[in-house]
């Protein structure tokens, strides 16, 4: 008997997913806010897998985010996890692009269309602080946060209505004051993910054990 597989994923990347998700093949999109406080993710992940009861296998389209990722116990299940600090390298589609993109200006902020849909992006968040704390005080947390940036680089995954996005994520390098450049996303992780091709970039957590902060190494 086959084994039954169950994506849990991110809502930052939930187009992606949807573009090649198989028909019948269940999934369960988290809120982005949860990488806010990275406890917080662990403790909702591990409920899915305690709560999880038709599915054999869980595999998480996340990256390690922050060590929320790291310490989820298997329980009956088995996990299956991307080796990867975060979702960019989900996104550009392998760990060795990002480490590429990385080598040339680790001071890169990234965004796509799902973090712009989201509002996890540093002008959304000048916004949000102006409403609460005034433009002045805003504008000043917002420099402090981001100071190290050097540039802003959109990853376009091909999904409709991604020219708005690109052009929205200009707005927000010229708001840092920084360069902008456009990354192209490819798809081949998700697929490597989604198409249960789990080879060294996939941490396999049998049932009974755990994620480590080695496996992600």
């Amino acid at each position: 008997m086959s084994q039954k597989v169950k994506l849990i994923c991110c809502k930052t990347m939930m187009e992606e997913v949807e573009r090649i998700r198989p028909e019948g093949m269940p999934v369960e999109y988290m809120e982005y806010a949860l990488h806010r406080t990275p406890e917080k993710l662990r403790q909702e992940l591990q409920k899915q897998i305690d709560e999880e009861k038709e599915a054999d296998i869980l595999v998480f389209i996340y990256g390690h985010c922050s060590r929320g990722l790291e310490g989820l116990k298997a329980r009956d299940k088995t996990l299956v996890i991307p080796r990867v600090h975060d979702c960019i390298s989900l996104l550009l589609g392998s760990r060795e692009k990002y480490a590429e993109e990385f080598g040339q200006d680790p001071g890169t902020y990234y965004l796509s269309k799902g973090w712009v849909d989201q509002k996890a992006d540093p002008l959304q968040e000048y916004e949000e602080y102006a409403k609460k704390y005034g433009e002045e005080n805003a504008r000043w947390v917002t420099e402090e946060m981001y100071k190290n940036y050097k540039r802003v680089a959109f990853i376009d995954t091909n999904l409709a209505g991604v020219e708005d996005y690109e052009e929205y994520a200009r707005s927000v390098a010229d708001f840092l004051g920084v360069e902008f450049m456009r990354l192209q996303g490819v798809s081949d992780f998700f697929e490597k993910l989604i198409g249960e091709d789990w080879d060294r970039d996939c941490i396999v957590v049998i049932p009974g054990e755990e994620s480590k902060f080695r496996d992600f190494m």
